[in-house]
């Protein structure tokens, strides 16, 4: 959460809401249900988010999530009746936010390579897989099928491998992935900004 959220700026060190939240976070509001996952203490989390003033925007705070490789999106959405083909997982950092249940969940990763992304680049980013498919897997299927190749593959990383890369242009450059890992069943499809 830290890093996708509430990053640290670079010239000052100092935590600070996500450039844009402020605007975003109300927008996608209006057309999904807004639920923080973390590692961090559910209460320290809270604390945090209510400190930026981003708390009263999601509807709930998931912490104390520990695994391996990924988060239990697909349990955490049954529980709050939500479909994962439909669910979005945005994080930074991939062994910690893919989907570690199932492999419906399409993750966002921002913050990469040292890059400050903004809740607007978010934004844009579901309206654009909303664009191709209401379902989040066939939509970023789609994508990859009109997108470059991006570099060989299969290519090991995180203790897995990248078994599909494509990148794109669309105003700024960002990158589709397909990521199999031994301790997950199926491949995740994750998009980098």
């Amino acid at each position: 959460m830290a890093g996708t959220l509430i990053p640290f700026d670079p010239i000052s060190g100092k935590p600070g809401p996500l450039p844009g939240c402020d605007e975003y976070l109300p927008e996608l509001g209006r057309d999904f249900r807004l639920v923080v996952t973390t590692g961090d203490e559910t209460a320290s989390a809270r604390a945090l988010l209510r400190r930026f003033d981003l708390l009263d925007h999601f509807e709930t705070v998931v912490g104390d999530l520990f695994a391996r490789m990924g988060k239990p999106y697909g349990d955490i959405l049954r529980g709050l009746g939500g479909t994962p083909s439909r669910s979005l997982a945005i994080g930074d950092r991939l062994q910690a936010d893919i989907c570690g249940d199932c492999d419906d969940v399409v993750t966002l990763l921002v913050n990469q390579n040292g890059d400050t992304c903004n809740a607007g680049m978010v934004a844009w980013m579901v309206a654009r897989l909303l664009k191709e498919d209401p379902e989040f897997p066939a939509a970023f299927d789609k994508l990859a099928s009109t997108a470059d190749p991006d570099g060989e593959v299969p290519r090991p990383t995180h203790g897995g491998e990248i078994v599909g890369s494509w990148k794109r242009q669309d105003g700024f450059p960002w990158h589709l992935l397909r990521f199999k890992h031994p301790a997950l069943g199926g491949d995740r499809r994750i998009i980098v900004l």
